[in-house]
């Protein structure tokens, strides 16, 4: 047992959503939370609150029993090297939310007996809503993937694919998903402000309206097909709205723009 249950690589917003969802959940206490932190302040801050905290990336990983690589993928270059060159006993189950950063290059540098497991997160899992896809190496057990897996559904819901390639192909429909939601709630509210609407007003009932139809579908027992013709009424004003998105092609440009996302994602790993 090593000194610390949970080190984080990164204490961002995304890395501190993550040690504060597993403090939530009551998986560790924030004393058993080592964060690396490059600017003193914010180590302060971290510290304030209970975690320890550290300006040496390498006692991450060689103090902690799991260690989140929360940091950019542009810096895998320089952590790498470092982390392999430190003296360790035995391996920590490492735990990386970054995009692009394949298991070979990890490995390469951490060797093939280290457990890795890959995690697609999302920013909602700020919110304690995130979705989450995973994936473990063949030196992660079952039991390390199952952890891995509790810990992102304590802040959401989490889906364990068993290929790699998977967490390139799910980028549409949970990583980026977010930002094409929020498109699509914008373009809601600029509609909205074009009929006399003010976006205050508007964005409550467009945002209460999505996360409540999202729910529907979930819940319900129903398909959103069955739930679109539910809503339209024959002749009604909804219709409408509906052909003009058939029309214009909204499943060819949704179908596009994953395309695009899941192609960017495989170039990002090469």
């Amino acid at each position: 047992m090593k000194q610390y249950k949970l080190g984080v690589l990164g204490a961002g917003n995304m890395g501190m959503a993550i040690a504060e969802g597993a403090v939530g959940a009551g998986l560790f206490a924030r004393g058993d939370i080592l964060l690396f932190n490059r600017t003193a302040e914010k180590r302060a801050e971290k510290a304030a609150l209970g975690y320890a905290v550290t300006d040496d990336m390498t006692r991450v990983y060689t103090d902690c029993d799991r260690v989140i690589f929360g940091v950019k993928p542009q810096n895998f270059a320089e952590l790498l090297p470092l982390l392999a060159a430190a003296p360790l006993e035995g391996k920590p189950l490492v735990i990386s939310i970054a995009a692009g950063v394949t298991f070979a290059k990890m490995e390469a540098a951490l060797g093939t007996d280290c457990p890795i497991v890959r995690v697609m997160p999302n920013t909602p899992l700020l919110l304690g809503m995130g979705a989450s896809a995973l994936v473990g190496n063949a030196a992660a057990g079952a039991a390390q993937i199952e952890e891995t897996r509790a810990l992102f559904a304590s802040m959401g819901d989490a889906v364990v694919f068993d290929r790699e390639d998977m967490l390139n192909e799910v980028i549409p429909f949970n990583g980026s998903l977010p930002a094409f939601a929020y498109q699509f709630i914008d373009a809601f509210a600029r509609a909205a402000e074009a009929h006399g609407i003010e976006r205050a007003a508007a964005l409550p009932l467009i945002c209460k309206t999505v996360a409540g139809s999202a729910e529907m579908v979930l819940r319900a027992g129903k398909t959103p097909e069955e739930l679109i013709r539910a809503v339209c009424s024959p002749g009604g004003t909804t219709i409408e709205g509906v052909r003009v998105f058939e029309e214009r092609g909204l499943y060819d440009i949704v179908a596009q723009a994953s395309d695009k996302t899941i192609a960017r994602a495989y170039e990002l790993g090469k």
